[in-house]
């Protein structure tokens, strides 16, 4: 008896075509529609990307900014990409050789040029809410930057999204672009960076859901920040392999941890297990996730 089954593949295609990807290029602006059908209920969202002179908000600064305002379907779908805005901002010193071989800006191309802050927080601050592929980088950055923005909500595509879960293996954003079946021909300029995020946003997963989906319920969900104020000083290694942060002198000499709703239970029984007493917790709403720790206080 013949068990064999039929195959999917052409006579004419290799054998190993199941083990290679297509990868194509992310979608440009003129690609998206800017705007979305005139009976869509959509939400109004601001995806954002900063380029920086260094890691830290508190010495460096903003050299580019992408905001693009997206308009999500109720099915977390990329309906429409309204308006896309850059800008560049001289920061008053040479830049470094790593960050101009990082984004291929010059002191050139800086000298002299100014980010319109009136008009960027006018933009930010007309969408529901933010996001950002790394939150906690980019909101630091964009609030120093912009110090009359409102707080408003915001989420985190690296974070926010259970990466595995939906088929991926996690890291960097070009490289979950590229499982998604894109690549990014220039990465590492702010509106290449927003594109690609864009086109990561809207891709479904393996359970038919959208990233953006994903984002938006962590946005509309609850969330804590788990202080362990009351944890002795032995315990330092156990928290850091748990992942809480440390917040260091200059501002409170803290650690702590951003738990979303999923880990919240299990969070509780590890401290309680580990340290031998309960987590100060504190409600953590969106508008006040993955700011600059100078910005809270503990509780």
């Amino acid at each position: 008896m013949n068990n064999l089954q039929p195959s999917d593949r052409s006579s004419s295609e290799p054998a190993h075509a199941e083990h290679e990807r297509i990868l194509h290029p992310v979608r440009q602006r003129g690609e998206w529609p800017r705007t979305a059908p005139t009976d869509a209920q959509v939400r109004r969202i601001c995806v954002i990307d900063t380029e920086t002179t260094g890691l830290d908000a508190d010495r460096h600064k903003v050299i580019e900014i992408c905001a693009a305002i997206v308009l999500v379907d109720e099915a977390g779908r990329v309906a429409a990409v309204q308006s896309m805005g850059t800008g560049l901002e001289d920061p008053g010193h040479p830049l470094s050789r790593e960050i101009t071989e990082l984004t291929g800006l010059t002191n050139a191309d800086l000298a002299g040029v100014e980010i319109n802050r009136d008009r960027l927080t006018q933009v930010i601050s007309h969408c529901e809410s933010v996001v950002a592929f790394n939150a906690g980088f980019d909101r630091a950055f964009v609030e120093a930057l912009l110090p009359a923005l409102p707080p408003m909500p915001w989420g985190c595509a690296m974070k926010d999204v259970p990466w595995r879960r939906i088929g991926f293996e996690p890291g960097p954003q070009n490289y979950l672009l590229m499982q998604a079946g894109h690549y990014n021909p220039a990465a590492h300029r702010a509106q290449d960076d927003v594109l690609s995020l864009i086109q990561l946003l809207d891709h479904l997963g393996h359970d038919g859901e959208s990233v953006m989906s994903k984002v938006l319920r962590a946005i509309d969900g609850p969330a804590w920040r788990f202080e362990a104020s009351n944890a002795a000083y032995g315990y330092r290694e156990d928290l850091r392999e748990q992942r809480y942060r440390w917040a260091p002198a200059r501002t409170h000499r803290l650690w702590h941890k951003h738990v979303r709703a999923a880990e919240h239970q299990d969070e509780i029984n590890w401290y309680v297990r580990t340290i031998g007493k309960q987590p100060v917790i504190v409600p953590l709403p969106a508008s006040q996730r993955y700011r600059a720790d100078s910005t809270w206080k503990p509780a």
